[in-house]
């Protein structure tokens, strides 16, 4: 159900995009692929499972709407939303709890499914020697459904704030920037199915640290080519305990490269 309004919401700014009188608006397309390190750890600190795939694991797009809001001065500001969708598989290693056997015993291969949904609002001031620095604030709707069977699937979900600060040189047609990002969860979940057992339990919180690197190319008036390079560092605490089931602390090491285009209107 969540799904469907923020895809309605990206449906419904897109046609306010093509439709509305002032054509100050970019929209961009591009490919994603995305490397996951993921690891989960015992109360004990011992680790117990992880979750790895290189860019061609997971794979996906994304898509953005931006609208360019101008000043008085050189300086504008921009409101923007965000959608990407991922698909895929990682390498699980770990093992099976109350087999008395650790970390490595079971091997097996893991669907993934992510979607991670923004809204933001960013300043940017126009300095000297072809520099601008842009800050702002986003809110945010990350989920990712891991299915490590057909009889296991866990759904982790929350908000954030996203507060993010960046650098941007412009040289000619091209620019390059370095953008970091910091996303505080909110109402954060994990739900997990199992035969005879559902559960919803409340992780102690789910952060994550981001550091993008654009490089964009301006081909015409009208269309920019970019791509990106990020790697975010995702931490989640241990969740409350619901009728024995407890999820444990965890540790993501993402990457992401993302090839695109944004189209000016």
């Amino acid at each position: 159900m969540k799904n469907r309004y923020l895809i309605g919401l990206v449906i419904f700014l897109f046609s306010t995009a093509v439709f509305a009188k002032e054509k100050e608006y970019l929209l961009s397309v591009s490919l994603v692929g995305m490397s996951m390190d993921y690891s989960e750890y015992l109360s004990s600190g011992e680790l117990f499972d992880t979750e790895e795939s290189d860019f061609s694991g997971i794979v996906g797009v994304e898509l953005g709407l931006t609208k360019i809001l101008p000043t008085e001065s050189r300086n504008y500001a921009q409101v923007g939303i965000s959608y990407m969708s991922l698909a895929g598989e990682t390498q699980y290693t770990g093992g099976i709890i109350g087999s008395g056997l650790g970390y490595g015993s079971y091997l097996s291969g893991t669907l993934d499914n992510i979607i991670d949904t923004e809204i933001e609002y960013v300043y940017t001031s126009v300095l000297e020697n072809d520099f601008e620095i842009s800050y702002g604030i986003g809110a945010g709707y990350r989920e990712w459904r891991r299915e490590l069977s057909a009889t296991q699937i866990e759904i982790y979900s929350w908000y954030s704030l996203r507060p993010k600060i960046a650098l941007t040189y412009k040289y000619n047609d091209f620019s390059v920037a370095a953008c970091l990002e910091y996303q505080y969860g909110l109402n954060t979940e994990m739900s997990f199915d199992i035969p005879g057992t559902y559960a919803v339990l409340t992780l102690g919180a789910a952060n994550i640290t981001k550091l993008t690197l654009p490089l964009k190319y301006k081909y015409s008036n009208k269309i920019n080519l970019f791509s990106e390079y990020v790697y975010e560092k995702q931490i989640i605490e241990e969740s409350n305990v619901v009728d024995g089931w407890l999820e444990p602390r965890s540790e993501a090491y993402n990457q992401y490269l993302k090839f695109g285009a944004e189209f000016k209107f």
